[in-house]
């Protein structure tokens, strides 16, 4: 039997993609406009890539969150996509969004499209998120090309948004997948924070844990220097530095506490 944790397990920095706690920055604010006019105009396929640590994971959850809330929208959120072949990533796809599975990939493909065209005539509008989308192989980047083939005139019969690294955009600009590429709607690449950026992530993170922000400017700037705006490393320093703060019993963290904290931390 296992037990929640308690309330002194819990840091208001944590790294675990939470949508709850994102800090909506200018850049995000793009990023998210893109996203929702390849969603909302049903043209098909959009794609956000950045390096490791940018926030992908946790900006996917948010968009899906925000679909899954929408009673026109059916959503599935693939979060790692190991999958051994083709058939069993479409399967997978397909049964968490309820459709019949099937024992070849022909007839999953064709019982899928079945299904969204069903879904398309009563209104509804279907969109899949795939995070950690570097991980596909050809054949599987092939697939999300061939279900990019489901559509009217107008409109894809399936959105399908793909979260990155930037090893992504090799794999979708060689040669084998200029089609997919080609295919993709809006293309957006995160971005590290900027310095003002990384003061109000930390004081969003305080006012959503109802916590009073303890970083001092000169703190922020000090984590700023060494994180580089790196969202990941960041929480990682700031939740250390507040461990030890609330050890020490102090109710500030200035740049000596931060500089005592990164050798700690892998940044």
């Amino acid at each position: 039997m296992t037990t929640a944790p308690s309330i002194e397990d819990y840091t208001p920095f944590s790294i675990s993609p939470n949508p709850n706690t994102l800090h909506i920055t200018p850049g995000l604010k793009a990023v998210l406009a893109k996203v929702r006019f390849t969603v909302n105009k049903r043209q098909g396929l959009c794609a956000l890539l950045g390096d490791v640590g940018l926030g992908k994971s946790t900006l996917l959850r948010y968009l899906f969150g925000e679909y899954a809330a929408n009673e026109n929208c059916l959503t599935t959120l693939v979060p790692t996509p190991k999958f051994p072949s083709p058939f069993a990533f479409l399967k997978y796809m397909a049964t968490d969004l309820g459709v019949d599975g099937k024992r070849s990939l022909t007839q999953q493909r064709d019982e899928l499209e079945r299904w969204l065209i069903d879904r398309y005539e009563a209104g509804k509008n279907v969109v899949i998120f795939v995070d950690e989308a570097q991980v596909l192989d050809n054949a599987q980047l092939e697939l999300v090309r061939g279900l990019l083939n489901f559509e009217t005139h107008t409109h894809k019969l399936v959105q399908i948004v793909l979260a990155g690294q930037l090893e992504l955009r090799e794999k979708l600009q060689s040669e084998k997948n200029r089609a997919l590429y080609s295919r993709i709607s809006t293309y957006s690449v995160l971005d590290p924070l900027t310095l003002e950026e990384t003061g109000g992530m930390l004081a969003h993170r305080c006012k959503h844990e109802s916590i009073n922000n303890p970083f001092t400017t000169e703190a922020v700037e000090k984590l700023y220097v060494v994180t580089k705006g790196i969202p990941r490393s960041v929480l990682k320093v700031a939740a250390l530095a507040y461990e030890m703060m609330l050890m020490e019993g102090a109710q500030t963290i200035d740049p000596e506490l931060v500089s005592d904290t990164v050798p700690e931390v892998a940044v």
